[in-house]
């Protein structure tokens, strides 16, 4: 998760729209299929792919709990820090004291957010979320955050994810795009199925020749 969070801040750190696309790529071909499947929904700023319909429903005051119990700082500093930051995201990298490289996975990070979709009342959510960034490095708990808020905020529509995609795969927008209406229409895009999709056809494809 520390190098999703990295990518992250180099494309909030530029506003150019080809570097931004390029970091995407980069980091998705450098990943697992897996891996690159999951990271793209979260690009996407959502914890979950949009077909599903899976929410985590919980509130940000219940985040703002959390980050107020593991920084150790009393509310008016958490206060004045949002108010300077204007971001919970930007709040928690700000407040939560620094530690060692936590080996959260993406994938990790996923089955949490799996896990306080699934569970049942605000108190038992908020216990696997509080449990989530407890083990997040500052930088970490930036955009898990900022996931779970559903607003990245580093700049990155979801058509330069797709670019991204495509870039990473050697396909093209539009191979993106049929992926993503094969999985309900423009309307409920989701990019990165596209990747298992894509590597399905290709290895169709393979064996094709191959015969």
């Amino acid at each position: 998760m520390q190098g999703f969070a990295t990518t992250c801040e180099a494309i909030a750190g530029t506003t150019k729209k080809g570097l931004k696309t390029t970091l995407v790529a980069e980091y998705l071909a450098a990943s697992t299929v897996d891996v690159a499947a999951v990271a793209a929904v979260f690009l996407s700023g959502r914890p979950f792919p949009i077909w599903e319909e899976t929410t985590l429903q919980i509130g940000g005051r219940s985040l703002w709990r959390i980050l107020e119990e593991l920084s150790g700082k009393e509310e008016g500093a958490l206060t004045a820090a949002y108010r300077r930051l204007g971001d919970l995201g930007a709040v928690a990298a700000a407040g939560l004291p620094e530690r060692s490289a936590s080996g959260l996975s993406v994938l990790d990070v996923e089955h949490a957010f799996r896990e306080i979709a699934a569970a049942s009342g605000a108190a038992a959510k908020t216990s696997l979320a509080h449990a989530l960034l407890e083990r997040t490095t500052p930088l970490e708990a930036k955009y898990v955050v900022k996931i779970m808020t559903g607003d990245l905020r580093i700049g990155l529509k979801e058509s330069l994810v797709e670019e991204g995609i495509a870039k990473a795969y050697g396909g093209t927008l539009t191979s993106v795009q049929g992926a993503n209406m094969l999985l309900g229409g423009s309307a409920r895009l989701e990019c990165g199925y596209f990747i298992h999709w894509d590597s399905c056809w290709r290895a169709r494809w393979n064996r094709r020749r191959r015969g």
